[in-house]
């Protein structure tokens, strides 16, 4: 059974459409037999209808800002073997948390569990179960708080970039602190150089400026040092636009994520087996 997972499309509040190449290969062609949105879609009624062009089987859990009351929070769907869940992920605390997810799935008996709200797509196992995020489907900008990991990454990429900014030219230090000919007898200069002692020399520092501190996260700062602040992050935190195609046979899920990069589509297949006793 061919499965799409697809949500978070924001659509007209944060974007203006599913990428063109995406529309292109979700056209209606028969062979995908389930639609699993994970919310945030109520407010286009082109989406939903799209949605159901695809296949008449459409199913939809409530995200934070769908209006519509009668959608459910959670659904569970049984596949020959394989028993899914489904949740936006808004009422995950903390958000996207694997333990949470999986006290989520222990909860619904799911062995695949497929939330979103993150607007990051991932794809793991943990404790034998099976936890897909298909991400934003059109890229909608989250306004969640970069995580610890997402923080630490962008302040050493930023460290780096100012390192090679402000790294000096080669130059080879001076040792000697010596005078033009014209300012006295070249043998005055020798008796002076002789009488130094070695341990007294101090070579001239080339650069006397301090490197530059790292920058911070989580508003940890010294003197004279600045946390991140959103204009930094901000350009690094550009959502991609994703969904993904579950291949369910018996107790075999064949996933295929779909990213737009650049430009281009992208494709990454995993493949989950449930553990039978």
């Amino acid at each position: 059974m061919l499965i799409l997972a697809i949500g978070d499309f924001h659509i007209p509040e944060r974007a203006v459409d599913l990428p063109a190449k995406f529309k292109k290969l979700l056209s209606p062609t028969g062979k995908i037999q389930q639609v699993l949105c994970l919310g945030n879609v109520s407010q286009s009624y082109s989406t939903l209808e799209f949605l159901r062009s695809i296949s008449s089987d459409l199913q939809i859990v409530k995200g934070e800002f769908d209006h519509d009351l009668s959608l459910p929070l959670s659904a569970t769907f049984t596949y020959d073997k394989l028993k899914v869940g489904i949740v936006n992920g808004f009422s995950i605390i903390p958000h996207g948390d694997p333990l949470s997810l999986l006290t989520q799935a222990r909860l619904m008996d799911a062995d695949i569990l497929i939330s979103g709200g993150t607007h990051r797509v991932e794809a793991y196992t943990l404790d034998g179960k099976f936890f897909i995020n298909p991400g934003s489907a059109t890229g909608a900008f989250s306004t969640s708080p970069p995580d610890n990991e997402e923080l630490e990454a962008i302040a050493s990429i930023l460290a780096e970039a100012k390192a090679a900014i402000t790294e000096p030219k080669d130059e080879k230090p001076k040792t000697e602190n010596t005078k033009p000919d014209d300012e006295g007898p070249k043998e005055n200069a020798d008796v002076k150089e002789e009488s130094k002692e070695p341990e007294s020399e101090e070579p001239t520092p080339v650069n006397e400026q301090p490197p530059l501190p790292e920058p911070t996260i989580d508003g940890e700062k010294e003197e004279g040092e600045k946390p991140l602040s959103t204009a930094d992050i901000e350009d690094y935190l550009d959502q991609i636009p994703s969904f993904c195609l579950l291949d369910i046979q018996g107790s075999v899920c064949t996933l295929y994520l779909y990213t737009y990069i650049d430009g281009d589509v992208k494709v990454d297949k995993v493949t989950y087996r449930k553990e039978e006793y």
